[in-house]
C-alpha cells in the first residue's frame, strides 16, 4: 500500500492510555498498528477521490470536445471546478493529520514527566484543527449537516480514572474534539456518496469510449491485453465507495469508544469489536487493491 503523508498514530492510541481494558504491550502494538494501517488506507482513499473527480471532468471534457470544438474559456471552467474539489480534499487530509496529531499528544500528556510542554503543543494542534474544522462546516459541503455536528458536541463527565494534567485538557477541549471528529466522519460520508456520483458517470464514459466503440468497430482490437485490464478496472472501480464509506464508519465507531473511554466505561470487549471493525475496513481495501 502507498505511504502518504504523516505516518503518526491515529487516535486509537490514546484509548490504551485512558483505560485499563489494553494490559498488555501485545495489545498496545496491536492498536497503534491498526491506527497506522488506518490512516494511510483513508489517506489513500482522499487521494482515489480526487484522481476520480479528475478523470470525470476529463472524460466530460473529450466528450464535449468530440460533439463541438472547445474553448480555452471552457477548459479552465471545467478546471476551476476540479480545484474547488481538491481543496475540499486537503482540508479534509489535513483535518485528518491534526486529529492523528491531538490524540498523539494527548497520550504523551498522560504518560510525560514534562507536561507544560505538551500542553503547549497541543494547544498549537487544537488551534489548527480548530481553523480547518470551522472552513469545513461553513463549507457548502456541510451546511445541510450542521445539525448532526451541534448534537455531537456534547458535554460528558470525565472518569476520576483519569487524572492531572489529562484530565485537565479533556475538561478544557472534549466537547470540541467531539465535534471535530463528526466533521471529520461527515466529510468522509459525504466524500462517499459524491464518489457514487462520479465514478458511475466515469464507468458509463469511459466503458463508452475505451471498451464499446473499439468493440463495436469494424477493425479489430489491436492492444487486446489492455482493452481486458482498462475493462477489469471500469467494472471494479466502484468498489472505493464502499471503501470510504467503511472508512467513516469506522471513525464514528472511534467517536463512540472515545466518549466511553473518557467516562471510563470502554472495556476490552469494546476494543476488540472496534480492532475487528478496523481489520474489516483494511481487508475490504487490501482484498481490492
Amino acid at each position: 500500500m502507498k505511504k502518504y503523508l504523516s505516518k503518526t498514530v491515529i487516535v486509537f492510541t490514546v484509548v490504551a492510555t485512558l483505560t485499563t481494558g489494553c494490559r498488555s504491550s501485545e495489545d498496545y502494538k496491536k492498536l497503534t498498528d491498526a491506527g497506522t494501517k488506518y490512516a494511510e488506507a483513508v489517506n489513500e482513499l482522499l487521494t482515489t477521490a480526487g484522481d476520480i473527480r479528475i478523470d470525470l471532468t476529463s472524460e466530460q471534457i473529450l466528450r464535449d470536445d468530440r460533439q463541438s470544438n472547445q474553448s480555452l474559456e471552457n477548459y479552465m471552467q471545467r478546471s476551476q471546478s476540479d480545484l474547488k474539489r481538491l481543496q475540499v480534499i486537503e482540508d479534509v487530509r489535513n483535518h485528518n493529520i491534526l486529529l492523528r496529531k491531538y490524540f498523539s499528544t494527548l497520550q504523551e500528556l498522560a504518560t510525560s514527566n514534562a507536561p507544560n510542554d505538551a500542553q503547549l503543543e497541543i494547544a498549537s494542534i487544537a488551534t489548527n484543527l480548530n481553523n480547518i474544522g470551522q472552513r469545513l462546516e461553513n463549507s457548502e459541503v456541510l451546511s445541510s449537516r450542521n445539525e448532526g455536528i451541534a448534537r455531537a458536541a456534547t458535554n460528558a463527565i470525565i472518569s476520576s480514572k483519569i487524572k492531572g494534567a489529562l484530565k485537565e485538557e479533556l475538561e478544557k477541549r472534549h466537547k470540541t474534539i467531539l465535534k471535530e471528529l463528526t466533521i471529520q466522519q461527515e466529510m468522509l460520508n459525504f466524500l462517499s456518496e459524491s464518489l457514487q456520483d462520479d465514478v458511475e458517470m466515469m464507468k458509463s464514459a469511459r466503458e463508452q469510449r475505451l471498451i464499446i466503440e473499439p468493440l463495436t468497430s469494424s477493425t479489430n482490437i489491436e492492444a487486446q491485453n489492455q482493452w481486458i485490464e482498462d475493462r477489469r478496472k471500469i467494472i471494479t472501480i466502484d468498489r472505493k465507495v464502499a471503501e470510504l464509506k467503511n472508512a467513516g464508519e469506522a471513525l464514528g465507531e472511534f467517536q463512540k469508544a472515545y466518549e466511553a473511554a473518557v467516562r471510563g466505561e470502554l472495556n476490552t470487549a469494546r476494543l476488540n469489536h472496534l480492532l475487528r471493525d478496523i481489520d474489516t475496513f483494511l481487508a475490504l481495501i487490501e482484498n481490492n487493491n
